[in-house]
């Protein structure tokens, strides 16, 4: 794991406490709101089914219900043990235990290889985290290119030009209107960012 800054573990710790407490009682207070998130993803996504799927900041694994039938492999990383637990459990019950792997990981310092997954989901996920643009880089380090990402934000953390401007610098994005969040769906390009990498380097 990477070098983390006083004030970065303060907040991730915060997170981690957060969810802790709200593992059990997560899908009763949200979980509505998340199916319903979710089920609007599906059907903005263009992608083939099967492949390796990562579910950053996976929480209680509620969209292992949705991923796990077309999936060679779904693998969901969260801080919360509790919520881990949770999304374990929703495994069993699917009888998907042989297709799911569930790793307490950081979004930030994801540990994977570069450019391995096919589809990554990160749904609600980055105004928890202490760089957004940080846990993008890493989101965008382990996809394969061409891949698809999406990418949610709650309203009231993100404007839409912040938005916008923080997913588009990755990528070609497609956005989506959604009632508290923002969707995007971003088609990984590596050579894009590779150029974008160069061009910072330079200082242009």
């Amino acid at each position: 794991m990477g070098k983390v800054s006083g004030n970065s573990w303060s907040i991730k710790k915060s997170v981690i406490e957060h969810y802790d407490r709200l593992a059990d009682i997560y899908d009763s207070l949200y979980g509505e709101e998340q199916r319903a998130k979710i089920k609007i993803i599906f059907k903005v996504m263009n992608a083939e089914a099967g492949g390796l799927v990562l579910d950053i900041g996976c929480g209680t694994g509620l969209l292992i219900e949705y991923s796990v039938a077309d999936s060679k492999c779904f693998v969901g990383v969260d801080l919360s043990i509790k919520s881990l637990r949770r999304a374990r459990e929703r495994s069993r019950r699917l009888k998907a235990e042989r297709y799911v792997s569930l790793i307490r990981a950081d979004a930030e310092n994801l540990p994977f290889r570069s450019e391995v997954f096919d589809k990554i989901f990160a749904l609600t996920l980055l105004q928890n985290t202490p760089s957004p643009r940080r846990a993008l880089g890493e989101i965008v380090r382990v996809a394969k290119d061409k891949s698809q990402v999406v990418v949610t934000g709650l309203k009231k953390y993100f404007t839409i030009d912040e938005f916008h401007g923080l997913i588009s610098s990755f990528g070609e994005c497609e956005f989506f209107p959604e009632n508290r969040d923002f969707i995007a769906v971003l088609r990984v390009d590596k050579q894009r960012i590779n150029i974008g990498s160069e061009k910072n380097k330079m200082g242009e």
